[in-house]
């Protein structure tokens, strides 16, 4: 798949002199891929803290009571 970036000017020229064209697609899909893992973990992270969070954990079971009429 081919995209479109829009780099800035200076950016591009030191990206240009520092990567040979061979390697610019494989250098620029690991840095994409790596900061991709990166946010993953960080909502992973955030996810695991949330449900550890003994207030959040009561709002769901009130919220879910509410839901199924249950009220308890």
């Amino acid at each position: 798949m081919r995209i479109t970036l829009s780099i800035p000017d200076q950016v591009a020229k030191r990206f240009q002199s520092a990567v040979p064209p061979r390697q610019r697609s494989r250098l620029v899909t690991e840095l994409i891929a790596r900061e991709l893992r990166r946010k993953t973990h960080a909502l992973e992270a955030a996810c695991k803290a949330a449900n550890r969070d003994k207030t959040v954990e009561k709002e769901i079971d009130q919220w879910q009571a509410f839901e199924d009429g249950t009220g308890d």
